[in-house]
């Protein structure tokens, strides 16, 4: 069993869900996600995002290749943000998210990214997250559910490189 079979489908945290996007998150996922201030901080999200962009990352999602994704659903199962575990042979997995601006500054990234962490904790004991110098927020978001800072470098990623970024990881206790 590979570490994206042995995680769950869904977590269920107090105020969301963390459960596979499907068509009909698209909709959601194309106004969430074409912002400038959304787009500003992620690493590969598509701008603009199309509706391509949504039913191909739905048509792909349980190809061996591609991420662990969730859609982070509120308490009426609409579209948040997604949440997912970049995974590759050989490294710890790495933490990805972005939440639609609506949903800033509500906790909700760090009780997803708590949640799933606690579900991945048996299966991987390490994560790693990347995270952009000049994103504060989603570094405290990350100090919260308990990743410590290991290293500052420059982004390799087109989108951001040059820029400082921190790399940060979280150890299961």
């Amino acid at each position: 069993m590979t570490l994206k079979q042995a995680l769950p489908d869904t977590v269920v945290a107090a105020r969301l869900t963390l459960r596979p996007p499907t068509d009909t998150d698209i909709a959601d996922l194309m106004t969430l996600a074409n912002n400038p201030n959304v787009i500003e901080h992620t690493a590969t999200l598509a701008y603009p995002y199309r509706r391509e962009d949504g039913e191909k990352f739905v048509a792909t999602l349980d190809h061996a290749d591609t991420p662990r994704s969730y859609a982070i659903a509120n308490g009426d199962n609409r579209l948040m943000g997604v949440m997912l575990l970049k995974l590759a042979v050989g490294e710890a997995p790495e933490l990805g998210y972005w939440l639609g601006e609506p949903y800033w500054g509500r906790g909700y990234a760090s009780e997803a990214a708590l949640a799933l962490l606690d579900a991945a904790k048996g299966v991987a004991p390490l994560v790693s997250a990347r995270v952009l110098a000049a994103n504060p927020a989603s570094i405290r978001v990350l100090e919260k559910v308990g990743f410590t800072v290991t290293e500052r470098t420059v982004s390799v990623v087109a989108r951001h490189a040059g820029k400082p970024i921190v790399i940060m990881h979280w150890r299961a206790s």
